[in-house]
């Protein structure tokens, strides 16, 4: 397991951060340099950093795709509290994980992840993803997710 950084280290990883998203954002040839500071962030307990790694890895940025190591850092993510990455491993565990799928969606519901709530509405609705069918609850969380829409987070 990884263990997270003093605080001390939360402004140099946010400085890593900002620079591998300006890299990774430049096309294939910074996708490289900006998997490696999002790990090295990561390592040193950075939530954005874990995350941006975990997406690089799901989608085969800078490197070979790799769906294991994905999960593995958007749940420790999910796990520094950063919602989109629990919504992310929600979605990636869906069909073979469903109780850990239930336990990162609810989680980021909790964080009033508007994504997440969606999703959560709509499978209470359907009564899918093992949620008994709702239809209350089901219209409970749409209307939290199009409140949460107009209070969306800042990006990491």
């Amino acid at each position: 397991m990884l263990m997270a950084a003093p605080a001390a280290y939360a402004l140099d990883t946010a400085g890593q951060v900002k620079k591998a998203k300006v890299l990774m954002r430049s096309g294939a040839a910074g996708a490289p340099q900006a998997r490696l500071l999002f790990e090295q962030a990561a390592l040193q307990g950075s939530g954005a950093g874990a995350y941006y790694l975990g997406l690089m890895l799901k989608n085969g940025m800078g490197g070979e795709q790799d769906s294991a190591s994905a999960l593995r850092w958007l749940e420790l993510a999910g796990e520094r509290q950063v919602a989109p990455a629990m919504f992310i491993a929600a979605n990636m565990l869906a069909s073979n994980d469903p109780a850990r799928a239930r336990q990162w969606l609810d989680a980021a519901c909790a964080l009033e992840y508007p994504e997440a709530l969606m999703q959560k509405a709509i499978a209470l609705n359907e009564g899918a993803m093992g949620y008994a069918r709702n239809e209350t609850q089901a219209a409970l969380y749409l209307k939290i997710a199009e409140h949460a829409m107009g209070h969306r987070e800042p990006e990491l």
